[in-house]
């Protein structure tokens, strides 16, 4: 199994470094689409993704058929509710508004 990313151009060459193959850099919402279509095959077992980058892709995210990791950018993380916390809720079957 393979792990796919979507990230920024600094997070794409850190994971090509890191020597993953399957790393799409992307600056807006079409390219994370595209990205995230391209990475829905079964050899992919999970995608790392920006957490900025996640969040102009919210919506699609919420359908992705995957395991979607997020993980702060170069600026630092952002200031949200904990993800392990979000995941908990929705493995118990708590609407998430």
């Amino acid at each position: 199994m393979k792990i796919g990313v979507i990230g920024d151009y600094d997070t794409a060459i850190g994971f090509r470094l890191a020597g993953l193959t399957d790393v799409y850099e992307a600056n807006n919402e079409e390219e994370i689409l595209k990205a995230l279509d391209e990475l829905n095959r079964d050899d992919i077992a999970f995608v790392i993704i920006t957490e900025r980058l996640a969040e102009m892709a919210k919506e699609a995210l919420k359908k992705y058929p995957k395991v979607v990791i997020h993980i702060p950018d170069k600026n630092g993380k952002l200031l949200k509710e904990d993800p392990i916390k979000e995941l908990i809720k929705k493995a118990v079957g708590v609407s998430i508004k």
